[in-house]
């Protein structure tokens, strides 16, 4: 018969072939292995295999050859010893090293990476090996990881081991197929990982609704708290009906009106009145017993609110406000009610401490970046800023606008005045009171330039730049050197403030006049060379302004802004 080739030499002949010579040609393929007995002399007999090849490969099975050689996917045979005895095209090249040494199964398991080192490695052959040739499951699969040579990244493999009878001696073998999973395994990680950041969400979501929950409860702990001292006050008696500020002229014409009107008046309140208006002491227009009713109601008065009006009433211990015509009246000097006063130190020393003080040198870059937000953003933080600069709070925003908008430019401003100005006007707002101190005045000034330069007012020329400068010194010192109390009260109390501006907008009139009173001084004339006219214009309107903050003018500048916006709208045209 010749000398036997091997199968695969025989395949790769076939191969080589042109289709039609291929099927002319007779080939010799499949393989049938049977044992018979041999005598090879006489009484000498033994066992020998017979190889039958079965020729005329067809065509279709030369494709079928050809399809299994040059599948991607790694395929190979491997006897019990773990020895490969067979193998597609790819697969022996991958493993074979281009040797002719037959590559094993345990060569396939350690080309991958396992952290456990050699002992994992050994762990899985011997998990597979046991799985096929002793348990003989119907398939066996074994997931690893393993370097590219070529890219360096990480790829991932499935092997999937079929025990099956090797034809050729009938001994059991095993079948691998080695599937690339790397996109999958990639896809799975990735899934993992969405997965871990959804639990740690959910985490973080269940520790947050467990804070607000906690929160709810104490929320609705306080209510009922609060619930229940409501309850007990609105139960408890109380001595009287509260203050009663009428004053003799009130009670006299409240006495004759009703008499008018035909009602009977007693004689008890005729003589009461008589007796009020006979004492030496009677202040026509001073509330009856008002001091004894503060001290009586100082149960449910809060103690600085009634000490402030007992002093107001007494004039004593009372940082009062200056009049025009009395000696030394300077604002600068005498403040007013409840008002912080300057240092205990010399007034060389003050103006020295403000002359040295640079505002520009104390806009740090985050304080500077508060300080853009408050020129950009309607719901900017005023609190958070005053918590950022403290004592401050005022002088630097009102630096800041000034200079970024820039008026210490065009108007010629002398900037080292300009700071002295704003320090001077910063301290005449008290911090103790609670509403109406620098805090408060900051937020005012800083919605004042939203609403004239991002509101729209400078857009549609409602305003010059002149108008627009007033608005922002307006702003500044429309609540200077206030006392904590409003117009009522100054009135009804007759104090010097309302006798002094005849009972029209006291308090406005005094913000007004004490500040130009600092102004005039010769170290806080921060104006440039600008015109006498221009000086009156801003002045104009800065009184017009700060007059329009008593709360008595709120309708009236209301309905006249009412009836100028409906005028505007239905004409289709804007009036300056």
């Amino acid at each position: 018969m010749g000398k036997a080739q091997p199968v695969k030499d025989y395949t790769a002949l076939i191969n080589a072939m042109p289709e039609q010579e291929r099927s002319n040609q007779r080939a010799w393929t499949d393989v049938i292995k049977k044992a018979i007995p041999v005598q090879l002399a006489p009484g000498q007999i033994v066992t020998a295999t017979l190889l039958e090849f079965e020729p005329e490969m067809t065509t279709q099975n030369a494709r079928i050859t050809a399809m299994h050689q040059y599948n991607p996917i790694y395929r190979f045979m491997c006897n019990e010893k773990g020895i490969m005895v067979h193998a597609n095209k790819l697969a022996w090249e991958a493993y074979s090293n281009g040797t002719d040494v037959a590559p094993t199964l345990m060569k396939v398991f350690a080309r991958g990476e396992y952290p456990g080192g050699v002992q994992e490695l050994q762990a899985a052959y011997h998990e597979a090996v046991s799985a096929i040739f002793e348990k003989r499951v119907a398939c066996h699969r074994h997931q690893r990881c393993y370097t590219s040579k070529k890219t360096g990244k990480q790829k991932w493999t499935t092997l999937e081991m079929w025990p099956i009878a090797d034809p050729l001696d009938g001994k059991l073998a095993v079948m691998v197929s080695e599937y690339n999973m790397t996109q999958q395994k990639e896809l799975e990680l990735q899934l993992a990982a969405q997965h871990c950041s959804l639990q740690r969400q959910n985490a973080e979501l269940e520790t947050l609704n467990a804070d607000i929950q906690t929160e709810k409860e104490q929320l609705l702990q306080q209510n009922t708290h609060l619930t229940k001292r409501l309850e007990a006050v609105a139960k408890s008696p109380t001595p009287g009906q509260g203050i009663n500020a009428d004053t003799p002229l009130d009670l006299m014409l409240n006495m004759l009106q009703r008499m008018i009107m035909g009602e009977a008046v007693g004689m008890a309140q005729i003589l009461d009145l008589r007796h009020i208006l006979t004492e030496s002491t009677t202040d026509l227009r001073q509330p009856i017993g008002l001091e004894r009713q503060l001290l009586e109601s100082s149960h449910s008065t809060d103690d600085e609110v009634g000490l402030s009006m007992l002093q107001l009433l007494k004039g004593k211990s009372v940082k009062q406000p200056s009049r025009p015509d009395s000696p030394g009246g300077n604002s600068d000097e005498r403040r007013r009610p409840g008002a912080r006063r300057l240092s205990s130190r010399s007034s060389f020393e003050e103006q020295a401490t403000l002359a040295q003080y640079d505002l520009a040198a104390a806009i740090t870059p985050a304080i500077e970046r508060l300080l853009q937000d408050a020129t950009k953003q309607w719901q900017f933080d005023i609190l958070g800023f005053a918590e950022a600069a403290p004592g401050h709070t005022l002088s630097l925003m009102g630096f800041y606008i000034l200079k970024s908008q820039g008026f210490v430019t065009e108007f010629k401003l002398d900037e080292a005045k300009l700071c002295m100005y704003l320090r001077r006007i910063e301290q005449g707002y008290d911090d103790s009171i609670p509403y109406h101190n620098s805090t408060h005045v900051a937020s005012v000034l800083q919605m004042t330039h939203m609403l004239m330069v991002h509101g729209g007012v400078m857009k549609s020329r409602g305003a010059d730049r002149l108008s627009l400068l007033a608005s922002y010194i307006a702003a500044l010192v429309h609540d200077f050197e206030h006392s904590g109390v409003n117009n009522d009260f100054l009135i009804k109390t007759s104090h010097d403030l309302a006798i002094t501006y005849n009972l029209q907008s006291p308090l406005e009139n005094h913000h007004l006049a004490a500040s130009t009173r600092v102004f005039l001084q010769k170290q806080y004339q921060f104006l440039g060379p600008v015109t006498q006219e221009d000086r009156m214009a801003l002045r104009t309107i800065a009184i017009d302004q700060v007059l329009g903050t008593d709360m008595k003018k709120h309708f009236s500048v209301l309905s006249r802004f009412q009836a100028l916006f409906k005028r505007t709208t239905s004409t289709g045209t804007s009036t300056s």
